[in-house]
């Protein structure tokens, strides 16, 4: 097992002006700001980051920002995921180009590719470069649902090294750890991430980690401590920040509305399509912030 790439990481929201430009700037405050607080990595340009709202080369300014942002001082992992193969290989080889730690993928969405045309994208991207490779298995946003036998499958390539696990199949995910001891198994739903953990994921990636990391990473401890009674506890405060930071579905905007009060600097917004925050929204954040402040956090 690859231990570099063990550990709770921040899926990075990507911070957007009110004319939807990226602030480069911004997301490394933020990255920087993260690693201070104990963050042991980033998934960049990943579902919470909007990827699939970005073209291609702001994709690629972002991940550079990052990099640059770490220097190498925690585990950085670029999802390269598009409908289509060849534009997840063109961002397969640039990220190839830079100091990441690994490279993902979401599965091919929204034509019903069968198991076959899954497993060929998965094997296209991940004999593309040398960087160990992880599955994303988000049946709920892809549709598209990485049983254990697709994985069984896929983990013949031995490029594809680790799976983010975004599912509520906990059966699925035993039935994965079981068979497979040496993959490298991210949690993927922040509300359940005791769950993953008490099953032998080796880590998590959340996009709420952004906010609660330092929650997060205790929890983790009281897990590899077999201190279940305390990682009920903090996930069940995790869980009361998770309600407010996902209201309405808008925890894109609230995230970067916290952010911003948090750490002082200007996180923007999303980008469009999504909506600006209302009021229930905003109330939703101060109180956030108003936790984070009790807590020390």
């Amino acid at each position: 097992m690859n231990k570099k790439l063990t550990g709770i990481y921040a899926a990075l929201f990507t911070p957007f002006d009110k004319d939807g430009r990226i602030m480069y700037d911004a997301l490394q405050r933020h990255a920087e700001y993260l690693m201070n607080k104990g963050i042991e990595g980033f998934y960049v340009n990943g579902s919470t980051g909007e990827a699939f709202l970005m073209r291609p080369d702001e994709r690629k300014k972002a991940l550079e920002a990052v990099v640059e942002a770490v220097a190498g001082k925690v585990t950085v992992i670029s999802h390269c995921g598009a409908i289509g193969t060849d534009i997840s290989l063109e961002l397969v080889k640039h990220s190839a180009m830079l100091p990441v730690d690994a490279i993902s993928s979401v599965p091919p969405f929204y034509y019903g590719f069968k198991k076959e045309d899954i497993v060929g994208y998965y094997n296209d991207l991940a004999n593309a470069s040398d960087k160990p490779f992880i599955v994303y298995n988000i049946p709920k946003f892809s549709g598209v649902i990485i049983t254990p036998e697709i994985m069984a499958e896929l983990r013949k390539n031995p490029n594809i090294q680790g799976l983010k696990f975004t599912h509520n199949d906990f059966a699925a995910l035993e039935a994965i750890r079981s068979s497979d001891p040496d993959l490298v198994i991210y949690n993927g739903f922040d509300e359940m991430c005791i769950c993953g953990l008490a099953l032998g994921c080796n880590g998590a990636i959340g996009s709420t980690y952004n906010i609660i990391a330092p929650l997060i990473l205790k929890l983790r401890d009281c897990c590899d401590d077999n201190d279940f009674a305390s990682a009920r506890e903090l996930q069940k405060k995790a869980n009361a920040y998770i309600r407010l930071l996902t209201l309405n579905g808008k925890h894109f905007s609230i995230a970067k509305y916290i952010i911003s009060k948090i750490e002082g600097i200007d996180y923007g917004f999303a980008r469009k399509p999504f909506s600006p925050l209302g009021k229930d929204e905003i109330e939703a954040a101060e109180k956030v912030i108003e936790m984070l402040r009790e807590d020390g956090m």
